[in-house]
């Protein structure tokens, strides 16, 4: 690798983003890679920035630094192109920078990346148009993103969405979503169409989840109470939650959510209001990683 490109989000991390930015650039320099920082500034640029990275020819690399959301949109630019990714998290949760095993710092991250990575091909879910690296889910994570005000998210983090959780789910009233899954129709008061397991941090939402499969993993909440879905979450904070009766998976390839309208949906960690109905399936070409090796 000679030359990279990297995108940031001046805001992710509590503007911890843009601080560091330099610190990248000289890192980079001292492995004998001139790294090019750009920083985006509204939803959507880090697509078109990727975009314009993919079409030229002077690039071994885009290198992102921010939460899912910025590398989603980067991901939305780089789809089907042949331009690794590299992630390097930055964000709330960096979901995606826990399912490559990358460490939590993103020095630390770029210097594994730098010091022995390969490219690797994974797949890439498409709600209606929205590509996603992770889930499109619907339900009460969905309602408790929905209520998190970006502010409080910059400046508290994760405990903004879990107080934000805690008041949604103290009034929840789990209507019910309903959905054809490869054209058999179905209900639950949760949904989430997966690529990938790890959900929410670094948890596993769904048993043996892979974005590299070529199909999509179908999760299923049937609970009904407050009490349920309490005992849900502490299931799945410890790993538990696959046996509860009020759950259900299965294998897909497409899964269609048919109502209530409009849909509240998270993507990615961000919230998100849709109009059903909303097709979900895997998006015809592939997204280049840049995966840490050993």
């Amino acid at each position: 690798m000679r030359r990279a490109a990297l995108l940031y989000n001046p805001a992710a991390g509590g503007h911890r983003a843009g601080r560091l930015a330099p610190r990248l650039q000289e890192l980079f320099a001292r492995e004998g890679v001139t790294l090019a920082p750009r920083a985006t500034n509204g939803p959507g640029e880090a697509t078109a920035l990727a975009r314009e990275a993919a079409a030229g020819d002077d690039l071994d690399a885009l290198f992102v630094l921010g939460g899912d959301g910025t590398i989603r949109e980067a991901a939305a630019g780089l789809l089907g192109s042949a331009l690794p990714l590299g992630v390097l998290p930055g964000g709330t949760t960096n979901v995606v920078a826990g399912a490559l095993a990358l460490p939590r710092s993103p020095l630390a991250a770029a210097r594994r990346l730098l010091a022995r990575s390969a490219p690797c091909e994974v797949d890439v879910g498409l709600a209606g148009d929205a590509p996603f690296l992770m889930q499109v889910s619907g339900g009460l994570d969905a309602r408790a993103l929905a209520a998190v005000s970006p502010r409080a998210k910059r400046r508290w983090g994760r405990l903004a969405v879990v107080a934000a959780g805690l008041r949604v789910w103290a009034r929840y009233a789990f209507p019910e979503l309903t959905f054809e899954a490869d054209g058999v129709a179905g209900s639950a008061t949760g949904v989430a169409v997966c690529n990938l397991s790890a959900y929410a941090g670094r948890y596993r939402l769904v048993p043996g989840g892979s974005w590299t499969d070529r199909r999509l993993d179908l999760f299923l909440f049937h609970g009904r109470s407050r009490r349920a879905a309490l005992g849900f979450a502490l299931a799945l904070v410890g790993g538990r939650h696959a046996g509860r009766a009020d759950v259900a998976f299965r294998t897909v390839e497409t899964v269609t959510l048919t109502g209530p309208a409009p849909l509240t949906l998270q993507l990615d960690g961000d919230p998100v209001s849709l109009a059903p109905p909303l097709a979900i399936r895997l998006a015809p070409a592939r997204l280049v990683l840049l995966a840490p090796r050993g």
